[in-house]
């Protein structure tokens, strides 16, 4: 049985490839969940490779193997994340399993494929970027029909499910 614990790391800025280079020299794993972002470039918006939580990847080590002054000395990384105590303390197995199972292959955020009925959702692409809205319909695996707020007015409309993601209250 494996002894090594998923913790979480902050990176100095634009430190990402260079943690990613370093931790494999290390025999270290580590995780990025990543998303396609909607952002302007000019006039126009176009689809965007940008990391999940921005700033901070997972790794896994055992600690007995790897010491945090390994972790925090290699080049990219800025600290081992501590939450305020002594020792860094290891992230749930189920929290990193539960991320990896709505990633594809390359890491990339899945769209969520079990909404329901009168569930919020965010729309992430398209005119509407950034509303939230209501499910109203579900016509298809991969089509949401939604409704939304504009106005005062409560405005029907039918969506990509690739172009929203869930509102967790």
């Amino acid at each position: 049985m494996p002894k090594e614990k998923w913790y979480l790391v902050k990176l100095k800025p634009s430190g990402f490839e260079r943690a990613v280079i370093n931790f494999e020299r290390q025999g270290v794993e580590i995780f990025m969940p990543w998303a396609l972002r909607r952002v302007r470039s000019g006039k126009r918006y176009v689809q965007k490779k940008q990391p999940l939580f921005s700033g901070y990847i997972f790794v896994a080590i055992d600690p007995e193997v790897v010491t945090w002054r390994t972790v925090n000395s290699t080049y990219g990384v800025s600290h081992v994340v501590t939450f305020g105590s002594q020792e860094p303390p290891h992230l749930p197995e189920e929290l990193i399993s539960g991320l990896k199972v709505r990633c594809n292959d390359e890491n990339f955020l899945l769209p969520p494929s079990d909404l329901k009925i009168g569930e919020k959702i965010k729309i992430i692409a398209g005119p509407f970027t950034d509303y939230i809205a209501t499910v109203e319909t579900l016509p298809s695996e991969t089509r949401l029909g939604i409704l939304f707020d504009c106005l005062g007015n409560k405005i029907p409309a039918e969506i990509g499910i690739g172009n929203v993601e869930r509102v967790v209250d």
